[in-house]
């Protein structure tokens, strides 16, 4: 199960500025322990800035398939691009990360759209060997929490037609949404009501 992009790819140059900045305070309260319906004990908490290693770790947990999913192209395996996606500033940009024995093995963000400051373009990922097991729903339900603080009221998300594992996420939200059709890809407008 992986969904969502992020629309508007980042230039080089953005990348490099966001990379320069100095990294922003981890923000404390957000770590829990969780216990999955088959046993699986998960650590979720945001993502650390050095955390671009663990990011490549785990597109090496991840099909083709998913990482089609997921970037809407099979891309390769990228240092810099990891690093630009672990630093955060936990503001209008955050992730969780969902880790087991030590290794991070999902990761849930929003990105805030400048355009439009109450929506968020989310994105999720978790390794295949763990999907289908309620971690996406897991860290849809936490990311609304984090997103709504940070009065982000709406998920955008891209999602191609055939991922039904992210759409049944999304559809089991019990959050009011609105889906379009264009091409090969649906686009969702979540609305983060109390129910996420």
């Amino acid at each position: 199960m992986e969904g969502g992009t992020v629309r508007r790819i980042p230039t080089q140059e953005e990348e490099r500025q966001r990379l320069a900045q100095p990294p922003a305070l981890y923000p404390e309260g957000y770590e829990s322990d969780e216990l999955l319906k088959d046993g699986t004990r998960l650590h979720l908490r945001p993502i650390r800035h050095d955390e671009g290693p663990a990011l490549l770790n785990l597109y090496d947990k991840l099909s083709n398939l998913s990482l089609y999913h997921r970037f809407f192209v099979v891309p390769a395996k990228d240092a810099t691009k990891a690093e630009y996606l672990a630093h955060v500033d936990y503001r209008d940009q955050f992730a969780l990360v969902a880790v087991k024995d030590g290794e991070l093995v999902a990761v849930a963000r929003f990105h805030r759209v400048a355009e439009r400051p109450a929506h968020g373009e989310v994105a999720f990922t978790v390794a295949d060997a763990l999907q289908g097991k309620g971690i996406g729903s897991l860290l849809f339900a936490k990311l609304a929490t984090v997103a709504r603080e940070r009065d982000i009221t709406v998920f955008d998300a891209e999602v191609m037609t055939d991922n039904t594992g992210m759409i049944r996420v999304f559809e089991k939200s019990g959050c009011r949404m609105t889906r379009r059709t264009e091409g090969d890809r649906y686009l969702f407008e979540i609305e983060l009501d109390k129910k996420a």
